[in-house]
């Protein structure tokens, strides 16, 4: 009887152990924008003293962590980013959302303020999303603050 019970437990550790090795760990995709706008009617641009429009279609598998935003003055890259700086009058912005987190899908919807006094000109816009996997994303456009809204 021994033998029986020696040879049944060896079976079924035999099993289990084949089943668990033969598990693959599961790769989590990064996650997808499936669609982005940035300005009003998508057109990269924006005014001093209004808003910028910005708005992604976000799925991620492993679970938003948080979105980041910088914009920067275009001939800045690399620099080091405070929250909302405008420094002779080049305005930038590093911002991190975690309202999102935990979501597998979202539609991210933020109008951000454009400072009155902001310069015109060129800027480089970032957009990332990361999952709870370490999965990052990212959209890079350029962004145009232009002097003032065209006559109605």
């Amino acid at each position: 009887m021994k033998t029986y019970h020696a040879i049944l437990a060896l079976f079924l550790a035999t099993t289990v152990f084949t089943f668990n090795a033969c598990t693959k760990d599961k790769v989590v995709s990064k996650p997808e924008i499936k669609s982005f706008e940035l300005g009003h009617d998508n057109s990269g641009y924006a005014y001093p003293g209004s808003d910028l429009h910005i708005e992604a279609d976000i799925v991620a598998e492993g679970k938003i962590s948080r979105i980041e935003i910088k914009i920067h003055h275009e001939g800045e890259h690399g620099k080091k980013f405070a929250s909302y700086i405008l420094s002779e009058g080049e305005w930038e912005v590093d911002t991190t959302y975690i309202k999102f987190s935990g979501l597998k899908n979202t539609i991210f919807h933020e109008d951000l303020d454009v400072p009155a006094d902001a310069e015109a000109g060129d800027y480089h816009f970032h957009f990332a999303v990361i999952d709870m996997e370490g999965n990052k994303t990212e959209v890079e456009r350029e962004l145009e603050i232009k002097l003032s809204a065209p006559a109605k």
